[in-house]
């Protein structure tokens, strides 16, 4: 292996660490908090990580209503749906989109414009 290979190897895996997805592949962010939030499944069990997601998922719509109404809330949720990662970690915990839309409908009703 010569140097130049090295190097564009090495710039290759910099890109697939620190690179933007491609199109459909949702959000980078979310995509490594949900992997790092799937490593604590087998440290605290799913039961305890499931809670926990659920009160951040309340605490970040509760800003995301307060910040744009329904339509980000709705945006955030489109965000989500379009990262694997994020689906793996739901699915693994038992949830899916219909628990993020209930959860997005509790939080509307409770902390919607109109209050």
């Amino acid at each position: 292996m010569n140097l130049v290979t090295s190097v564009k190897d090495f710039g290759k895996g910099l890109k697939v660490i620190f690179g933007k997805p491609e199109a459909g592949e949702g959000d980078r962010k979310l995509a490594k908090a949900a992997n790092m939030v799937y490593g604590q499944i087998a440290v605290y069990g799913k039961d305890a990580v499931a809670r926990s997601l659920i009160k951040s998922i309340e605490t970040d719509m509760k800003r995301f209503v307060k910040n744009g109404g329904q339509e980000r809330v709705e945006k955030e949720i489109q965000n989500c749906l379009d990262t694997p990662e994020y689906m793996k970690l739901l699915k693994k915990l038992g949830m899916g989109e219909p628990n993020l839309r209930v959860l997005a409908i509790q939080v509307i009703q409770k902390y919607g414009e109109d209050k």
